[in-house]
């Protein structure tokens, strides 16, 4: 049978809060960032931009094999809370009518 994406999704696990989706974005970007100066800087002084293209490209292959699978040391403390099945009604203290309220002030 063909599996459809709720199947796939439901089997996955999905460890991150939004914590540790932050730390992993900023870890990502920080990779890039290095592998890019690193990249710039020697290739500057070999005068070589084939060098700070392949270094961003590495810089971006080794970010994404670490940040983008759901690893578990980037597990959070704080799971998010899921509604169950069916439920359509917005919970009464989500915090969404606070802040519609406070922009209308």
């Amino acid at each position: 049978g063909v599996l459809h994406g709720d199947v796939i999704c439901a089997n996955m696990a999905m460890h991150a809060d939004m914590e540790a989706q932050r730390f992993c974005e900023q870890l990502y970007q920080a990779i890039i960032l290095v592998f890019s100066v690193a990249g710039f800087i020697v290739g500057y002084f070999m005068e070589s931009f084939r060098i700070t293209v392949y270094a961003v490209f590495g810089g971006v292959c080794i970010a994404s094999a670490i940040c983008v699978p759901d690893w578990g040391i980037f597990a959070g403390k704080d799971p998010p809370v899921w509604l169950p099945e069916g439920i359509t009604k917005r919970p009464p203290n989500s915090g969404i009518k606070a802040a519609e309220e406070k922009k209308e002030t």
